[in-house]
């Protein structure tokens, strides 16, 4: 075999590995491993001075297999397998040896000698290591949008703008979301003096009818999705229409915009929903949009008798932050300011109107809310902090009770509305739309929000945006619309997606067709042929866990990268390390 030259690349991280790890000493050790030719130290090797370092170290060609002995990889890995790249090094003959957060982080004594463990195990391991080459797979250049909200809005029409062609796949009967029924925005309210409705019909409206107009972009309302079948860049995604029939369409990239649904008050008995004159934030909105209709203006109005009430009553985090039994964990966002504006509207209709809000603790992330937030304290609205513990009638009449913890009193009154500022969860679609498409959940039912920085992940091709993966407001469900399109439209610009190539290889010889691993392949990675035929693997579906590998009774797989081998000798020079093998 060709002799096999390692270079490994010690990083001090500002102190944060070199104050526990003696580098020099572990540097000493390193160059009197077999095979390796180079042993440097940087007091910074991911910043830019750094990363010239390494270049010019290795520019010459002396090694062909290198070491970083630094940070995580998870972290910083990305940045050192550039550098290596753009001078002809394969990052998969790179190992890592991880001095800070498995070593320096975790030891107050003993991290030199671990070091040297961590050094010694990475250096055999690289020695192993056999270059390997990414997967390309063609991208067919048009886009899947599931979701007709604001997301999925922005996300079509920025991938119409680019010249691709976008299907908008609606399960209602229009597009525009929860968002096109609002009466109003909050805290805008109004876009100034030419504006004549506080409404977002002049946000949204034009690009509805952009959408409509747009040669690049379809709407298939009242679809749902059907089922999917084949891989990234090349997906068939079959759609339920409205009027039963079954198409399928060919796509490279698919983005989930299907927004979220709000909580249902009815699982929380507490609050009285059963109640006429107890309604939820989206049924004050109708009552608004109702009147403006009718009678030409919005009018807040009792749904049991048509009267102004006299007093008002929000309730906030209804199904949110775990207040009550059967409420999500999580804070919805949006509740607090959406109850504020509310308020405020009221308030101005109806001077002579008493209006509650009942909380437990403001929330106003957003910038510019928290000033929202402080003048609507000045203009009479009533903040009440403390848990409303029942909402019933007496005698035909309604009252609310709750809690006032500034004043240390808990009290019952009489109300004449009660609205329920319900928060979001997943919409119901979220974990069928998952398993078709492979993608995890998070502890409370979205979409994982990844950060592909931190976390390496496959290049699906399948993007989230809006608050199908979490509550948002109306700007940063845009926003995300808007980010998505881009990685898609990136992928069909190109016209091909690169994947791991960390997949299992098969013996055909030892191969028994027992079928155990296509059986236990969620990604459909891996198919029996035949009595006559061994498996077969994908490239395009495997995702590289090594399930089948484990689990072949036969031994007929081998995990490129993470070979027997390799992972032997690795385990090996973990516990023991022949004296003659150190040149010490």
């Amino acid at each position: 075999m060709e002799e096999r030259r390692v270079a490994v690349f010690f990083c001090d991280c500002d102190g944060e590995i070199s104050d526990r790890v003696n580098i020099s000493e572990v540097k000493r050790y390193a160059m009197a491993l077999p095979g390796v030719v180079i042993a440097e130290e940087h007091e910074h090797l991911c910043s830019k001075e750094g990363i010239m370092h390494l270049k010019e170290v290795l520019g010459d060609g002396k090694a062909d297999r290198v070491v970083m002995a630094a940070c995580s990889p998870r972290t910083h890995g990305d940045i050192f397998i550039s550098a290596l790249e753009s001078i002809g090094i394969n990052e998969y003959v790179v190992e890592f040896a991880n001095l800070r957060e498995q070593c320096a982080w975790v030891h107050e004594e003993g991290a030199t000698a671990k070091a040297k463990d961590l050094v010694r195990m990475a250096v055999f391991r690289a020695m192993e290591l056999e270059p390997l080459e990414k997967i390309r797979l063609s991208v067919i250049p048009s886009a899947l949008v599931i979701g007709g909200g604001v997301a999925g809005m922005e996300a079509a029409l920025t991938i119409a703008s680019r010249g691709f062609k976008a299907t908008i796949v609606e399960r209602s009967n229009e597009i525009g979301g929860r968002v096109r029924r609002l009466s109003t925005t909050f805290p805008t309210i109004s876009c100034g003096i030419p504006c004549r409705h506080d409404c977002p019909d002049c946000e949204f409206t034009p690009k509805i009818e952009e959408i409509y107009a747009s040669d690049k972009i379809e709407v298939l309302a009242n679809s749902e999705i059907a089922g999917v079948d084949g891989r990234a860049g090349a997906y068939k995604v079959r759609i339920m229409t409205g009027e039963g029939e079954e198409r399928e369409l060919n796509v490279g990239t698919v983005i989930i915009a299907t927004g979220s649904r709000t909580f249902d008050p009815r699982r929380i008995p507490d609050y009285g929903y059963e109640f006429e004159d107890v309604i939820t934030t989206e049924e004050l909105e109708l009552i608004y949009l109702r009147t403006r209709k009718e009678e030409g203006g919005a009018k807040l109005l009792r749904p049991s008798d048509g009267r102004v009430p006299k007093r008002v009553d929000f309730v906030q985090c209804v199904g949110s932050r775990g207040l009550k039994p059967g409420s999500n964990p999580y804070c919805s966002i949006t509740c607090c300011l959406y109850a504020i504006g509310h308020a405020r509207a009221i308030k101005e209709m109806y001077p002579e109107t008493e209006v509650y809000i009942h909380y437990t603790n403001i929330q106003a992330p957003y910038r510019g809310f928290e000033e929202y937030y402080s003048e609507t304290k000045s203009l009479g609205i009533n903040f009440v902090r403390g848990a409303v513990n029942k909402v019933e009638e007496q005698g035909g009449e309604l009252f609310i009770g709750y809690e006032d913890l500034d004043s240390q009193t808990t009290e019952e009154k009489k109300t004449e509305l009660v609205v329920l500022s319900v928060g979001q969860e997943p919409e119901e679609s979220t974990a069928k739309l998952a398993e078709m498409f492979h993608l995890g959940l998070d502890i409370d039912g979205f979409f994982t929000e990844v950060n592909p920085r931190v976390v390496a992940v496959e290049k699906t091709g399948v993007f989230i945006a809006g608050c199908a993966l979490g509550p948002k407001n109306i700007r940063y469900a845009v926003a995300d619309g808007r980010a998505a399109a881009e990685n898609a439209i990136k992928l069909m610009e190109q016209g091909f997606v690169e994947v791991n190539p960390v997949i299992p290889e098969v013996d055909g010889d030892k191969c028994i067709r027992c079928g155990v691993c296509e059986s236990l392949c969620y990604y459909g990675g891996i198919k029996v042929g035949g009595e006559e035929e061994p498996a077969e693997v994908s490239a395009a579906l495997c995702r590289g866990c090594g399930l089948c590998v484990a689990s072949c009774p036969a031994k007929a797989l081998r995990m490129r990268y993470y070979s027997d081998d390799q992972l032997i000798t690795l385990f090996k020079t973990a516990f023991t390390m022949p004296v003659a093998e150190v040149r010490e």
